[in-house]
């Protein structure tokens, strides 16, 4: 099947992996997975006859990027009518200019992560052709900035404490999050386009376990009068229920232990597992009441313990929620 030498997340290393980029909704605490595609390496694509021996539709024999099939999903779901506020997404993603500019071409909002080298112009910069400086070499062609470019590690190293601002992100068992935010308008450029676009830099900053600060940059689109800057700090602080959701998709559903050897079989496979994930927090909304703390765990040991007649799994998930509920009570009796 599609597999190859590339980087895969979850073994955090390059191996003989498959690769496949989702969308997953996400609000309030809640998250499911809606979209896969499943990326095909060029070694792939560009074999015919690995393709044919997959049984790989030929329209999806095309190469196509991460970013490409992002976009792509995107796309579907505003034509399909699915409903999401912003658009979210790591650094893989947010580092690409091209991508934010075609998520706005579409009229919607983004909250991307960026990587802490790349750089924003903190003004405005023009951009021309520059004239030629001396008689001999070749006429320069390619436009250039008149500003210089600045690394967003760098920026934040010259914010005074008064320019954060201090919000609570979310609650959890061990106390609320509490973190630093800072936003300001900045402006992009991405060395083709004629003019830089207006963005929005939100710099998040929280202690880690040692004291010591660590930063995450993101970069959106939102109108800086219309959103404040906790709207914009939980904006981004979002992902972490999907990240979470992967975790259960992994832990509980399978998503990644499969055999499979062919293009159908795979999609039939993540068809499941999506059908699970999202079986997951309908149960979590329906019993919110009288279990607020069911987790995916839960759903998937009441079901295979209802097949298998274990009339006591009830009364072990509700012991197991007593003792988190008695922690979180304990810790905010602390604070």
């Amino acid at each position: 099947m599609e597999v190859a030498r590339q980087y895969s997340g979850q073994l955090g290393k390059v191996d003989n992996c498959q690769v496949a980029v989702y969308a997953a909704p996400s609000a309030d605490k809640y998250c499911s997975l809606i979209d896969a595609r499943l990326y095909l390496p060029e070694q792939w694509t560009s074999d015919k006859k690995w393709c044919k021996s997959a049984h790989i539709p030929t329209a999806a024999t095309q190469y196509k990027t991460k970013l490409e099939l992002a976009l792509e999903m995107i796309a579907y779901h505003k034509q399909q009518g699915t409903r999401f506020h912003w658009i979210g997404g790591d650094g893989l993603y947010g580092h690409d200019s091209k991508l934010r500019n075609d998520i706005a071409a579409m009229e919607l909002l983004y909250m991307l992560d960026i990587h802490d080298t790349d750089g924003v112009y903190m003004e405005r910069a023009a951009i021309s052709i520059p004239d030629k400086q001396h008689k001999r070499g070749i006429k320069p062609s390619l436009p250039k900035a008149d500003k210089t470019r600045t690394k967003v590690c760098d920026i934040v190293k010259g914010l005074s404490e008064q320019e954060w601002k201090t919000s609570t992100v979310r609650d959890t068992a061990k106390g609320p999050i509490i973190i630093d935010v800072w936003v300001q308008e900045i402006y992009t450029w991405d060395a083709t386009d004629r003019d830089c676009r207006k963005e929005l830099l939100v710099v998040r900053r929280d202690k880690n376990e040692k004291g010591a600060y660590e930063y995450k940059y993101s970069l959106g689109n939102g109108d800086i009068n219309k959103y404040s800057w906790l709207q914009l700090a939980r904006a981004h602080a979002q992902r972490y229920f999907i990240e979470r959701g992967f975790e259960d998709a992994k832990q509980e559903a399978g998503i990644s232990q499969y055999q499979v050897r062919g293009w159908v079989a795979w999609h039939h496979h993540i068809a499941l597992v999506m059908l699970s994930m999202l079986f997951v927090p309908t149960e979590k909304i329906e019993n919110k009441n009288e279990y607020p703390l069911l987790s995916a765990r839960d759903v998937r040991e009441i079901i295979a313990h209802t097949y298998a007649h274990q009339d006591n799994i009830l009364e072990i998930i509700n012991q197991r929620h007593k003792r988190r509920q008695d922690d979180i009570e304990r810790y905010y009796r602390k604070i």
